[in-house]
């Protein structure tokens, strides 16, 4: 059974993972950490379910054909930094 929240020995705890996650999910973290995020994501079913939310609205943003609405991106920006800062649980 997952986890909810924890760091393996040597891994990535849900905050180091929730400050990583947009540039995990944008391909841009080295090996070292994209390995220890998905280890960390395999038995934390929080921070699975944060990367896979952010990944579904990185993939519907992503289908758009019109542009997205400033204030929209400016919400979802939001949301990620009171995620990220903890304020949101």
């Amino acid at each position: 059974m997952k986890k909810l929240f924890g760091r393996k020995k040597g891994g990535l705890s849900c905050e180091e993972v929730m400050e990583v996650l947009q540039s995990y999910l944008d391909g841009e973290t080295d090996a070292e950490t994209t390995r220890k995020v998905i280890e960390h994501n395999a038995d934390c079913a929080n921070c699975e379910l944060e990367s896979k939310v952010y990944q579904d609205i990185k993939s519907s943003l992503a289908r758009r054909t019109e542009p997205v609405d400033p204030t929209v991106m400016a919400t979802l920006q939001n949301f990620s930094d009171r995620l990220v800062s903890g304020e949101i649980e």
